[in-house]
């Protein structure tokens, strides 16, 4: 199987790589403080979602890259929020600023590049929550390097 090397990595001394062959399917992929989430805040103001509520959704496009030896999910390029079912009403508060990701793992067959996250779990209480679900699922769409 091919690994994916971050990026910069020879500059920097070494370069990890993520090798989807020698990973579990349970490896995690993880959100950092570049990952943008104030671009998933504004698609949820977009759907009229608001603090307190929980709904089933789709997010197109999110971003997943290699880096420091873990996969990272941005939300910058993200043009949509399809809600698919609302589990709960919010209570018309405002949606938090700050996101953190549950239960979602590296795609098999994972490629850096721009996916659809299918069937997500998504509450705004304290912080925005994005969790994986039983039908979650990961729908590749291009690399990023594509024009």
């Amino acid at each position: 199987m091919k690994k994916v090397y971050s990026a910069f990595g020879d500059f920097f001394g070494g370069g990890k790589a993520y090798d989807p062959s020698s990973q579990s399917q349970s490896s995690p992929v993880t959100i950092t403080s570049f990952s943008q989430p104030h671009v998933l805040q504004t698609r949820m103001k977009e759907e009229k979602l608001s603090h307190g509520g929980t709904v089933k959704a789709n997010l197109s496009p999110v971003r997943l890259e290699m880096n420091h030896g873990s996969v990272i999910m941005y939300f910058c390029p993200m043009k949509s929020l399809q809600v698919l079912e609302i589990v709960a009403e919010g209570d018309g508060g405002n949606i938090p600023v700050q996101a953190k990701i549950e239960g979602l793992s590296v795609p098999v067959g994972y490629k850096p590049g721009l996916y659809e996250l299918e069937n997500i779990e998504l509450t705004s209480n304290g912080t925005i929550q994005v969790k994986a679900t039983e039908k979650t699922t990961w729908k590749y769409l291009k690399s990023t390097l594509e024009q």
